[in-house]
Order: structure tokens, then C-alpha cells, then sequence
């Protein structure tokens, strides 16, 4: 069984163990993922960024350092000056050269040009063919007429052209010379596509992929595929055939910035980012790959052994947890078996402070409950059995006062025969005198016994209650006197007589009084003082009540603190097994409040007990009393030790 609930234990821990892991490692990768793609996103754009700066800074460098070329006075002055042209055209070199030596890597030729098309000045880097005549390659581009309509200090930039000489492609700058208001000719500067290509790699990092544009959609330098020598540029068309790739590209060419993402047809995910060159006509695109799968996210290298500890974890800490609970579950079963089986005296050891540690707790508790409710059960059995014995004997008792009465009748009378007559010597007499009053003292005893053995009619008159004390005082007066107790009397005879029962108030003085006596015979003797008296109490409504009250002091050794609250408790005493039964003063508690009274009690450790009681006159009192005793719980107050305040636990009744 015990096996079963740890199997579920466990079960239900590695449950509740990976159903977080699961949930937590999906939620990682996907904020990872997401995290990532806006580093890569961040990355892209910022490299995006310095590209465009770059081609930026190609464009106003090369512009820049043409338009200062063109104003250079040695080209207008070549035709205001014709006799210095050879002058102005070493000049017109110097300036070429320098205008090169800006792009040593990206420029072939430069050259400056009539109107007409024909040669000034022209300056080689690069080896070209013998066979190629400039003049006219520069007469037919497309760029020499355009470059013609220019404004002073205006400047063309051509479209990419092959260059015959170099078979690469370019791109040609033109910069206009005006002579008087007039175009005089053109400044022929160039630079090689494939140096761009070099700048998009040097500001890319190897994860992205670069792509210089121009607005009719050809590609003029990429990070993939430098461009070449091929005979056509590509189009950027050609990359993805996907509708929303056409849609995004459709923005580039429009001069637009912007991130889109965007999937292939072949499934994989992209990231492009673009903007416009400022300076040109063109747009520089970067296009990025973004993770996909969870290898694409974290590598599973790193990823799985990770996973793969953290469920070895939760395995061994679902052992020991189901092992940490299912053994207290196991100690707090089978501790109840053992208790089910009789033995309270069985405890469940436990250390845990949560809800099984007072679980257990609890059934210690209840099994000490059980063992001191048992051992009450057994302690009031020997009670009761004792109390049986003590019924049996009182009646055994009252038999053999019945017996004994008769032939003390006998000698009672032959010795009032004697005392009779004459012949009987006096020393003689006083004698028989003595045996006729103590057989007369003896029959008083068995009768007042008799009488006291005698079951109560339980109907109430007319009691005196100095006549109680008094027969009480009668069967134990003797032993009174054997243990060293002096009797004080301080009985009030002018006091009323009370509605009751004279036998069963016997019996409540006759327990105080062995009670008092048992507690002077520890200390060697005493004093015990018995009073009665008339008193008036204030009622409810302020009127006056008529209460008779009945004090018992003795000078014994007190009621200690610690019992004071069990005194009137059924078969509780401090007395020695077989002295008493532990019944005297919860009887007598049950008898004075079937008489309407209370009793009250004072005492000091060591140095005495008082026992106040208190009677109603008033017969209806009386009767309120005992229909209120059949109908609620006693609740009486015991006054404790110079005022406190005891209400009883039990009704001594029931």
C-alpha cells in the first residue's frame, strides 16, 4: 500500500516537475528567440547603417574632389590661353593624378574632354589596351550628352557601363568646364562596381548579406557574388520569386526605408532592412537569416545536456519528496493500527512542522487523550467497585445494628431493674449507672445508624438545621476526639428552619466534617469550628433574601492550587486508595443545589479549609431550584483562596 502511495507521490511530483520544465523551456526559447531576432534585427540595421555611410561617403568624396577638379583654372584657361595651352595641360595631369590618387584601387582612367569629343588630357592607372581609342568610347556613351547640359558646378553620374579597356564595369562621373558663361568641356572620372562590392564586405559581418541597388532594380555589388566581369548585372528579382519578397522589394526601389521579414518559397526566414543613398539614385539592402528551428536557436550541444540534468534532477527530487511524505503517511498508519489495537501508549514520531507533522501530532494527542481517558475509566471502575462495597457493607451495617440492638435492650433493661432496687450496694450502683448510659449512648448510635442507612423519601419539610449538625456531630464526635480535633460551637438557635431533606443534609456535613477531620489528622490534631447563622442577601429586584448559612473551618492542611479547580469533580480525591472514594464532595454539591443553596469554599495551603453554606428559606426558592436542577447545568461558583472565582467543568449529576 505504502509502495502505491509513493508511486503516486512520484507520478504526481515528476508531473507537476516537467510540466514547468516543459512550459519554462519553451517560454526560454521563445523569448531567446525573440531576443535574438532583435539583436539580429539591431545588428542588421546598424550594419545597414554603416554601409550606407560608406557608399555615402564614396559618393561626396568623389563628387566633391571632381567639382574642385573642374574648377582647377588649368582646363578654362587651356582655351583663354592658347599659348600656354602645353602649360595648362601639364597642369591639367597634376590634377587628373590627384584626382586618381583618391581611388587608386576603384579608378582606371580620368580625362578631360572638348565639346567635341576629342582628347585634352587624359590619365592612366590602370594598363589599358593600345587598340582603344578614348575619344571615341567617351563620344558614344550615354553619359557624354547628358554631361554636356550641365550647369556650372553641376555634376553627372552615368549608369554602370562596361569599360572596353578594362572590361569591368564603372561608374562614370562627368563634371562640365565653363569658359565665359559657356561650356567649354567635360572632366571624365570613373570608379570600378567592384570596389563598392569590397566596401559592402568590409562593413558586413559574415551572417548578412549585402546588396547595392539602383532604382531599375540591377544589382550593382553584393557580398554573395562580386559582380565581375559578366556580362550583365543581375536583378534583384532573380533572388526570391515570393509575392511578398516582390512586395518588399518594390519599397527598396521606391527609395523607401524600412525591416520587413518575409519567407521564402523555400520555407526560410528572412529579415531584409534597406534605405536610400542619399547622395545617388541607388539603395543599399542587407538581408538576413533568422533563426527557425530550436538548432537554429540554441545549439543542441549545449541545449539537451542542460534539459537532460534538469530531469535527473526532478526524478531524484521526486523520490525524495514522495519518500519524505509517504513515510510520515506510513508512521501515522500504522500508528493508528496500533493504537485501533489497544495501545495508547503508542506515540508517532515525527519532526515535520507542516500539515502531516500535526496530523501526527494530533494522534498523539488523541492516543493520550485515550490513555488518560482509560486510565479514568479504570481508576473510576475501582471506584465504583469500591463504592459497591462500601453499600453493601452499610447495609451489612444496619443489619448488625438491628441485631445488636436487642440484647443492648436486654442490659439497658436488667440495669435499670438493678438501679431499682434496694438491695443493690451504691458502689455497686454506680456502676450499673455507667453501663445503663452507655448501652442508652450505644442505642442511640445503632439508631441514629439505622436511621441514617435508611433510603431518603426524597420529599422536602421542615428542617432545622442545628439538629442536623448535631446528629451529624453524633456518629463521629469519638474519633473527633481520638485524632486531638476540639469542636467549637457557634450555633445561632434563634435561626429558621429551611425547606429539605434531614438525611441527605446529613450526609453533606457528615463529609465536610470526616473531610476536615482526615485533613487535621495529618498535621497531629486541630480546631474545627462550626457556625450557623441568619443572613439577608440582596436579590435581583433589590429586595431582601432570608438565607441561612452554615460554616465548617478547620485549621488542617489547606487544598493546594493545582487541585482546587477537581475538588468537586466525580471520584476525584487526594486521599490514599481505599480512604476515600472521590464521590463525598460532588454528592454533597449535587444534594446542596437540589436544596436551591451554594457552597463556597476558602482555603490557604497548610493552614486551613472553610466551607461556606448557604440555604433559602423561602420554600419556593426551593422548588425553583430542584425544577431548575432537572432542567440545566449546575453552575455554581467556588470562591478560591481569598476571592477568586471557580465555575464547576461538570455537572456533578450527570
Amino acid at each position: 500500500m505504502f509502495l502505491h502511495i509513493r508511486s503516486k507521490f512520484i507520478v504526481l511530483l515528476l508531473a507537476t516537475g516537467l510540466l514547468p520544465l516543459i512550459v519554462g523551456t519553451v517560454v526560454y526559447i521563445t523569448i531567446y528567440k525573440q531576443k535574438m531576432i532583435e539583436e539580429t534585427e539591431h545588428i542588421s540595421l546598424q550594419e545597414l547603417s554603416h554601409v550606407t555611410f560608406a557608399i555615402e561617403t564614396i559618393f561626396l568624396k568623389a563628387q566633391t574632389n571632381l567639382l574642385l577638379t573642374s574648377e582647377n583654372p588649368a582646363f578654362s584657361r587651356y582655351f583663354t590661353e592658347p599659348k600656354r595651352q602645353s602649360d595648362w595641360k601639364n597642369e591639367q595631369v597634376k590634377a587628373l593624378r590627384q584626382l586618381q590618387l583618391l581611388f587608386p584601387e576603384a579608378t582606371s582612367v580620368s580625362a578631360f574632354i572638348d565639346v567635341s569629343g576629342n582628347e585634352i588630357t587624359k590619365m592612366v592607372l590602370k594598363k589599358i589596351s593600345p587598340e582603344v581609342n578614348l575619344t571615341t568610347m567617351i563620344r558614344d556613351t550615354p553619359f557624354f550628352v547628358p554631361g554636356l547640359s550641365q550647369p556650372p558646378g553641376g555634376i553627372y553620374q552615368g549608369e554602370p557601363y562596361i569599360r572596353p579597356e578594362t572590361q569591368l564595369w564603372v561608374i562614370p562621373f562627368v563634371a562640365p568646364v565653363h569658359v565665359e558663361g559657356n561650356i567649354a568641356g567635360l572632366i571624365y572620372f570613373d570608379l570600378n562596381l567592384e570596389y563598392f562590392g569590397n566596401r559592402l564586405k568590409g562593413n558586413m559581418s559574415s551572417e548578412n548579406h549585402a546588396f547595392l541597388l539602383e532604382r531599375g532594380g540591377k544589382i550593382l555589388a553584393q557580398t554573395i557574388i562580386p559582380i565581375g566581369e559578366s556580362k550583365d548585372l543581375p536583378n534583384v528579382s532573380d533572388l526570391d520569386q515570393s509575392p511578398f519578397f516582390r512586395g518588399i522589394m518594390k519599397d527598396v526601389l521606391e527609395g523607401k526605408e524600412g525591416v520587413r521579414r518575409f519567407t521564402t518559397t523555400m520555407g526560410r526566414n528572412y529579415m531584409v532592412s534597406f534605405q536610400p543613398v542619399p547622395s545617388s539614385l541607388w539603395s543599399v539592402m542587407v538581408i538576413t537569416h533568422l533563426p527557425q528551428g530550436i538548432t537554429d536557436i540554441i545549439p543542441l550541444g549545449q541545449f539537451f545536456p542542460i534539459f537532460i540534468l534538469t530531469f535527473i534532477f526532478i526524478i531524484i527530487i521526486a523520490f525524495i519528496m514522495a519518500k519524505r511524505i509517504s513515510d510520515p503517511v506510513k508512521e501515522v498508519v500504522t500508528g493508528t493500527q496500533i493504537i485501533s489495537r489497544g495501545d495508547f501508549t503508542h506515540r508517532i514520531k515525527t519532526k515535520m512542522t507542516d500539515e502531516l507533522g500535526e496530523l501526527a501530532r494530533s494522534f498523539n494527542k488523541m492516543a493520550e487523550y485515550l490513555q488518560k481517558t482509560y486510565q479514568d475509566l479504570k481508576s473510576t471502575n475501582t471506584q465504583l467497585t469500591q463504592s459497591a462495597k462500601l453499600a453493601a457493607v452499610g447495609e451489612l451495617a444496619a443489619g448488625v445494628a438491628h441485631e445488636l440492638n436487642q440484647p443492648l435492650m436486654v442490659i439497658r433493661g436488667y440495669s435499670q431493674e438493678l438501679l431499682d432496687g434496694d438491695s443493690i450496694p451504691e458502689w455497686i450502683k454506680k456502676d450499673i449507672k455507667l453501663i445503663e448510659s452507655q448501652t442508652t449512648r450505644m442505642m442511640k448510635i445503632i439508631n441514629h445508624l439505622r436511621a441514617f442507612a435508611r433510603q431518603s423519601s426524597g420529599t422536602f419539610e421542615q428542617v432545622d438545621l442545628n439538629a442536623v449538625i448535631n446528629d451529624s456531630f453524633t456518629l463521629i464526635t469519638q474519633q473527633l476526639k481520638h485524632h486531638n480535633i476540639e469542636i467549637i460551637y457557634e450555633l445561632d438557635n434563634n435561626i429558621p428552619k429551611i425547606w429539605g431533606d434531614h438525611n441527605r443534609l446529613e450526609q453533606v456535613f457528615l463529609n465536610l466534617i470526616t473531610n476536615a477531620k482526615d485533613a487535621m489528622e495529618e498535621k497531629g490534631g486541630g480546631t474545627l469550628t462550626v457556625k450557623s447563622q441568619l443572613i439577608y442577601n440582596k436579590g435581583k429586584n433589590n429586595d431582601s433574601i432570608k438565607n441561612v448559612r452554615v460554616l465548617f473551618s478547620d485549621t488542617g492542611s489547606g487544598i493546594s492550587e493545582d487541585v482546587y479547580d477537581k475538588i468537586f469533580d466525580p471520584f476525584f480525591t487526594t486521599k490514599e486508595v481505599g480512604k476515600g472514594t472521590g464521590l463525598g464532595l460532588s454528592i454533597a454539591y449535587s444534594i446542596i443545589k437540589d436544596h436551591g443553596g451554594t457552597i463556597d469554599v476558602e482555603s490557604i495551603a497548610g493552614m486551613g479549609t472553610k466551607f461556606i453554606i448557604e440555604f433559602p428559606v423561602d420554600r419556593r426558592k426551593v422548588a425553583r431550584s430542584k425544577e431548575t436542577m432537572s432542567n440545566s447545568p449546575i453552575n455554581s461558583r467556588i470562591q478560591k483562596n481569598r476571592g477568586g472565582i471557580y465555575e464547576p467543568r461538570n455537572n456533578p449529576d450527570s
